[in-house]
């Protein structure tokens, strides 16, 4: 018997990191909402590392600020330490790092999901997706309450089917012990959607106490006033920060892997899953790489309000005993207290080939999916996903175009189009090597890059569009100053830097192109230049970075036109591709299964070539010459 039956526009099934950023959105654009997770408190929790950020994934947050989302905004309030990675080398890979503080991270989260107008928090079971002329309309929960709705965005992240391994034991439950159902992946398997199984893990938790950090090495933030968020204007000095620490494994941590590999639930045939390659468990370390006698482990603070160290890089799934003894082999943990012990989780989540790139999936209408059901990992992939997918759920009852951000101008759209047009085999998680323009998609330049459709979709209110108006203006008329002032040989910078080794000023030079020097160093420039004392560090940065990097920039930036000339091409949505003459059969399997949208993402699906392109592009010339720009 039905309880009750509440009618919202969108339902979000899952208060993950996804979920709460779907929902915020579409709460925020307008649409009356209902977040519908297992729990009242747990809000975005962190069940694996207690950070946000790094390569790849900082800049994903930085577009999530952009956007109009609260990831970036989350990570400052409640950061324990600030880093900025790879500094040493160019722009293109830094990546900004967050330790966070897990506790007062979800409840940040669970404030403003409580306080934020047009949003409520339900909390229970979603049993079965009701359905009406293949179109979502409503939420079935297990306690017979219905949610009518006319969209519903699904982010359930590792809860669907879940079992934890450690060793031969198994136990059906959701991370840390929590509540796992069946019952949606049944739904979808019953829809005709292809369900994959894939498996990730977490290390122990230790207490700190327990912890002789005399044997590791300290590693501390930043006193740069480094951010996430647009918004941000305060920052914590690194004295205030907590650090973390860093040590080796041992050559008797290796041993007993080797001594004890078959007890381990991945490598004794207990696990079905298929897990992540660039987040293994220590165990599959230790098989991979063969040759190393030791690997690095980062003990990393949970909270301020928690004595626990997440011992990040040393994710298992041994029986607990052996655990015990590998964390006691680690150089301080002679007499380490473990709070929680490592495991191993196995889930059900989608083929992201089903999707559309609005994240809209194609069996279903109105039915959206975001995180680690569409096969990521990593929470940053997942905000990501749920804030777009949030944005195009409303975007959809509202009979608008969906947002689908260009992979070109965002590692979220680089995301979203690997996903749909590639598929995923193991667990996806975005690095800056899967982008072909890591030096136009920089941690510094989000905003000039995603702003104005944040603006536009109505997630960047009039006063941060305003700051940002200011911010770009201030960049730009430095630009021109740099190019109008002068310095010559006989004046005090060039005698400075000469002194140096860093340049020889022979005749007289802009400021601007004194700067495209790599060996110059900036600060030394800026001192001289007392008309840019009121620019931030951020808009100094963003400015030595363009003129110093202006003609890779330039010749990205032509790659880019060309690409988006591809993606102008587009394939209209009634083609019929039987139809396409001298197809090759796998091609022509692969265009219906995937149905792009341009002649550019056609040619991204896997397993698609050159041949295949062309046949495609001489029929629509033929068929639809007055529809196209083909």
């Amino acid at each position: 018997m039905l309880k009750e039956i509440k009618k919202v526009d969108i339902v979000v099934i899952g208060a993950g990191h996804a979920g709460v950023e779907a929902a915020l959105a579409s709460a925020r654009m307008g649409c009356k909402t209902i977040l519908l997770n297992l729990y009242k408190d747990r809000i975005a929790a962190m069940p694996c590392n207690p950070s946000i950020g790094g390569p790849a994934k900082g800049v994903v947050v930085r577009e999530i600020d952009a956007i109009g989302g609260e990831m970036g905004k989350a990570a400052d309030a409640t950061s324990l330490q600030m880093k900025l990675l790879n500094s040493s080398r160019g722009p293109g890979v830094w990546a900004l790092r967050a330790q966070s503080d897990k506790v007062k991270y979800s409840k940040y989260m669970q404030n403003k999901v409580e306080n934020q107008e047009n949003l409520e928090l339900v909390v229970g079971i979603a049993k079965d997706l009701i359905l009406k002329d293949s179109k979502i309309v409503g939420v079935l929960l297990m306690d017979g309450r219905v949610i009518e709705c006319n969209s519903a965005v699904l982010t359930t992240g590792t809860y669907l089917s879940s079992i934890l391994h450690r060793g031969s034991e198994t136990e059906k439950s959701g991370p840390d012990g929590e509540i796992t159902t069946n019952y949606l992946s049944d739904t979808l398997r019953k829809k005709g959607i292809k369900l994959l199984r894939f498996k990730t893990g977490t290390p122990p938790r230790v207490r700190a106490d327990s912890i002789d950090f005399s044997k590791a090495t300290m590693e501390p933030g930043t006193d740069a006033n480094l951010a996430f968020s647009f918004s941000t204007k305060t920052y914590t000095p690194v004295k205030n920060q907590i650090p973390c620490h860093l040590i080796y494994t041992t050559k008797e941590t290796k041993s007993i892997i080797e001594d004890n590999l078959k007890k381990s639930a991945m490598y004794g045939g207990t696990i079905d899953g298929i897990g992540p390659r660039y987040c293994p468990s220590f165990e599959d370390k230790v098989v991979r790489f063969s040759s190393k006698e030791q690997h690095q482990i980062f003990l990393e603070p949970e909270s301020l309000s928690m004595d626990t160290i997440y011992v990040q890089g040393f994710s298992t799934s041994m029986p607990i005993d052996i655990q015990d003894k590998m964390l006691r082999s680690l150089p301080g943990f002679e007499n380490v207290i473990v709070d929680k012990w490592a495991y191993a989780i196995e889930y059900d989540c989608i083929d992201p080939t089903q999707l559309k790139l609005s994240l809209e999936l194609k069996g279903i209408d109105n039915l959206f999916l975001a995180g680690q059901i569409n096969g990521t990992s990593g929470y940053e992939e997942a905000a990501g996903q749920g804030l777009i997918a949030g944005i195009n759920a409303v975007r959809k009852i509202q009979n608008k175009e969906p947002f689908i951000p260009k992979r070109s101008e965002s590692y979220i759209g680089l995301m979203i189009d690997d996903l749909v047009n590639k598929g995923v085999v193991e667990p996806y998680r975005l690095l800056t090597s899967r982008s072909e323009y890591r030096l136009t998609l920089r941690n510094d330049n989000a905003e000039f890059r995603l702003k104005k459709y944040g603006r536009d979709i109505g997630l960047i209110k009039d006063q941060e569009w305003n700051e940002f108006l200011k911010f770009e203006k201030e960049i730009n008329e430095g630009i021109e100053l740099l190019k109008s002032i002068r310095f010559t040989p006989k004046m005090e910078i060039a005698v400075e830097l000469n002194n140096l080794g860093q340049s020889n000023i022979t005749q007289g030079i802009s400021a601007y192109q004194l700067l495209k020097q790599p060996t110059v160093d900036s600060k030394i420039v800026f001192k001289y230049i007392p008309q840019l004392n009121n620019l931030s560090h951020n808009q100094l940065q963003y400015i030595v970075i363009n003129i110093r990097f202006e003609g890779y920039i330039k010749k990205e930036l032509e790659t880019i036109q060309r690409f988006e000339k591809s993606e102008s091409k587009i394939i209209p949505a009634d083609i019929v591709y039987n139809d396409v003459e001298n197809l090759a059969t796998e091609a022509r399997q692969l265009f219906e299964k995937i149905r792009p949208t341009s002649v550019g993402q056609a040619s991204r699906i896997t397993g698609i070539n050159p041949a295949d392109i062309q046949m495609l592009l001489f029929y629509l010339r033929k068929k639809y010459a007055q529809k196209t720009t083909i």
